[in-house]
């Protein structure tokens, strides 16, 4: 088996024979659009070894389902961070195939992948899952238009579900402090303090290590997060975005709270002796070991329900923060920065609520001083 070379414009292009298949007909592959020959005769030799190993699907008549497969297996757990391929293969498997994987993949048509996804919201699936169901899908066939096995992505003709403005539901300051003063005592306090203080993720507070933490300068350099996929084990990884991975500024109090909770994690290391598993997590168990998220979940929703405070989710003090400080008139930019979004637009989308107050405060600012500066 050998490829064919040739040149059209400025590009260059192979074909490779796989002879004929059960009816005769002969079958071949062709991919094109490489800059130079040894481009293209590196990627035809690619080629020819997936093929050889029985990697590599040739049929254009394979079900959606088996695409889906071939797909996760051989692109998608090689390209994506584990957690994405974790929650990418869960929706495939549990959601997409069961529904439309019947389907040939040069069969599917916007029509089918519609009708699915109006039957799903009529199942109650949320309208932020639906989406990221459409979001996968395309993703997949889009791989299999570069594979050249379909010759369009139909999924450029369906549109996803409308999202609804998400109700941000945030803790006052004296809901706050009357929530920590009843966590004082739980284990997990301090994952408690450093979400209401900064603003971390659930994944970012249960990765935080002592080293990410400069005691001097009094911040906090989020490094890692922590992940436990569904049906696996714990996983650390970092932050997905550039802007995610960041450098936080913590007050005093924070600064005070750490050093206590690193005592009593001394402590701790002293009586488990050489059973001690340090991976130099500031949150986890007593022997050391990586935190289950799950866990630090039910001691909060424990504490909520002892204290009688509305009910909230964990997510949800880093909303309070970020609520927090834009109510102090403090500049959407920093609260942007602490919270680690990609652009200071994301923090003015989800945070619009609070802009009628600083509304409000921008006007009457303005109107004392238009009043200074009139003539008298």
């Amino acid at each position: 088996m050998k490829g064919h070379f040739r040149k059209r414009g400025s590009t260059w292009s192979f074909a490779v024979s796989l002879g004929t298949d059960e009816t005769g007909k002969r079958r071949q592959i062709t991919r094109s659009g490489y800059k130079t020959k040894k481009e293209a005769e590196i990627a035809c030799a690619e080629m020819i070894a997936q093929y050889e190993r029985g990697e590599l699907v040739i049929s254009k008549k394979q079900t959606l389902a088996s695409y889906l497969e071939f797909w996760l297996e051989n692109y998608a757990k090689t390209r994506l961070r584990q957690s994405t391929f974790t929650n990418h293969e869960v929706a495939v498997k549990s959601r997409i195939s069961p529904a439309l994987g019947h389907h040939e993949l040069d069969k599917l048509t916007p029509l089918h992948v519609t009708k699915y996804l109006t039957d799903l919201q009529k199942e109650g699936l949320s309208a932020d899952y639906i989406k990221y169901l459409h979001a996968v899908l395309s993703k997949a066939l889009n791989q299999a238009v570069k594979w050249q096995l379909i010759p369009k992505n139909i999924m450029d003709h369906v549109e996803p579900p409308r999202l609804a403005q998400k109700e941000i539901v945030t803790w006052t300051a004296e809901q706050a402090n009357e929530f920590l003063s009843y966590a004082k005592e739980d284990k997990y306090y301090i994952a408690f303090v450093l979400a209401i203080y900064t603003g971390m993720r659930r994944g970012e507070i249960l990765g935080l290590r002592w080293k990410d933490i400069d005691f001097e300068q009094a911040r906090i350099s989020v490094q890692q997060t922590l992940y436990r996929p569904a049906n696996s084990g714990i996983i650390f990884q970092e932050p997905k975005t550039k802007s995610a991975k960041r450098r936080i500024a913590i007050p005093q109090f924070v600064v005070k709270e750490l050093k206590s909770h690193r005592a009593k994690q001394n402590a701790l290391r002293i009586q488990y002796g050489p059973g001690y598993q340090d991976h130099d997590l500031v949150v986890c168990y007593d022997d050391g070991m990586p935190q289950d998220p799950r866990n630090l979940l039910r001691h909060y929703e424990r504490i909520i329900k002892r204290s009688g405070l509305p009910y909230i989710r964990f997510h949800d003090l880093r909303h309070t923060h970020a609520t927090m400080l834009l109510q102090l008139g403090e500049h959407p930019k920093v609260v942007s920065e602490r919270l680690g979004h990609s652009r200071v637009g994301i923090t003015m989308d989800v945070y619009s609520h609070v802009m009628p107050d600083m509304q409000k405060d921008a006007a009457d600012n303005f109107e004392k001083m238009m009043k200074q500066k009139r003539p008298k």
